[in-house]
């Protein structure tokens, strides 16, 4: 019975999983958030960069089946962070360097990190990773 009831939950979520594209986030053995992936949804990373100290926030979109990076906006610039003006456009706001860009990804792997804060920010959920996972998790963030 436990064996029939377990198959019927598997193909349950299965059915849910691929009836519409969703984007999924967690690890490999923990689910935090699966959504519905509609086109242009929004999904911010934040975080506090390891060397500069300084925060960072990442705004990807969903489109056409792939998460796209269109904008990074950072307080000060160094190592990891774009710079080079053919990726994208460069601008600066107050304290924020600005970085409008076309980045096309099927997947994301992230990090818990010390002192990093990692966040994720999700139909309008904010997942504070740094909180839910020891240092070092790796993170996943795919489209299914």
């Amino acid at each position: 019975m436990k064996k029939i009831l377990l198959a019927v939950a598997a193909s349950i979520l299965l059915f849910f999983i691929t009836s519409t594209p969703k984007i999924f986030i967690g690890t490999d053995n923990q689910t935090v958030a699966i959504v519905e992936a509609k086109e242009h949804l929004p999904l911010t990373i934040k975080f506090i960069h390891s060397v500069q100290k300084t925060p960072v926030i990442e705004e990807l979109e969903y489109q056409d089946g792939e998460l796209v990076l269109i904008r990074t906006r950072y307080k000060s610039q160094g190592v990891g962070l774009p710079f080079d003006a053919a990726d994208g456009t460069f601008q600066r706001e107050g304290e924020w360097f600005i970085f409008d860009m076309n980045r096309h990804f099927k997947h994301l792997e992230l990090r818990t990190g010390k002192g990093t804060q990692l966040k994720i920010i999700l139909d309008g959920q904010t997942h504070e990773l740094y909180r839910e996972f020891p240092l070092g998790t790796k993170i996943f963030v795919k489209v299914l």
